[in-house]
């Protein structure tokens, strides 16, 4: 446990606390996709507010259908990937994460959630090692020196 909440504190410490703020709102997402109907931007809208409030199974299908509405709209794609990481969907988050800077390379707020995301699986593997008693004694103590190495390194 003592690992984990070193690892837990270096990952605070390696990502700026940036909250979401203008870069999420209706006028940015309308700004950066000129194409985006009112619907869609009403959807964006309001999943934005959702995730604010910290209401991510709200989110979640609000970004979905603006998704639908918008299929290669980075904002909604971040956002998406966003709420699907705070409700535990790593994997999906991780693909829209790509996606979203595939389309906007230079996006910061895509970066940094990639970023978050890629220390989420990290600690979730190190949970998984920690579970299999000492079988894993090994791997979970490589695991936890390589991250305290990168957390130095940045």
């Amino acid at each position: 446990m003592k690992n984990v909440n070193l690892l837990l504190i270096t990952a605070v410490l390696l990502m700026p606390q940036m909250a979401m703020a203008d870069d999420t709102s209706t006028n940015a997402m309308a700004a950066s996709n000129p194409t985006a109907t009112p619907q869609t931007v009403s959807l964006y809208d309001q999943g934005v507010a959702a995730s604010q409030a910290n209401d991510f199974q709200k989110a979640l299908p609000l970004f979905e259908q603006a998704l639908r509405n918008d299929p290669n709209n980075p904002d909604i794609l971040n956002m998406l990937a966003h709420t699907q990481r705070k409700i535990g969907l790593l994997d999906e988050s991780l693909a829209n994460y790509k996606k979203a800077l595939e389309l906007r390379p230079n996006f910061p707020e895509a970066h940094e959630y990639l970023g978050e995301a890629y220390i989420q699986a990290a600690l979730l593997e190190l949970q998984v090692l920690k579970s299999d008693g000492g079988n894993a004694k090994e791997q979970l103590e490589d695991l936890t020196n390589f991250i305290k190495d990168a957390a130095q390194k940045a």
